[in-house]
């Protein structure tokens, strides 16, 4: 995530889908003090950073090994996660297939 925030920042495409946001690393901080590390499994031992979200209130959350994951439900409160990628790169070059696709046939895809 500090390769990321170093060259890019954030991410908005309110248009695509719902949407797509990858918060800044300020927002990120924020939510961290909100609401502490998520718990992204079943034992509640793995846990992340919310960074963003797909815009329908679907939580994505980064882990420390990398890998990213997303919300089942728009509720935090005892939420499922799934996993999207294996590392953050993976789920940027998901979200580009997103709009890629978007672009082409209106469709957003994974978004």
């Amino acid at each position: 995530m500090a390769t990321f925030y170093a060259g890019v920042g954030d991410i908005t495409w309110a248009d695509v889908g719902n949407g797509c946001f990858v918060a800044p690393a300020t927002e990120v901080l924020l939510r961290l003090q909100e609401y502490g590390p998520v718990a992204v499994d079943v034992d509640r031992k793995a846990h992340g950073l919310i960074i963003g979200s797909n815009g329908g209130g679907l939580s994505c959350v980064a882990c420390p090994d990398g890998s990213v994951h997303r919300a089942r439900t728009a509720s935090l409160d005892e939420a499922e996660f799934d996993k999207e990628a294996d590392d953050v790169r993976e789920f940027l070059e998901l979200l580009e297939r997103s709009l890629t696709r978007f672009v082409a046939d209106g469709e957003p895809g994974r978004v």
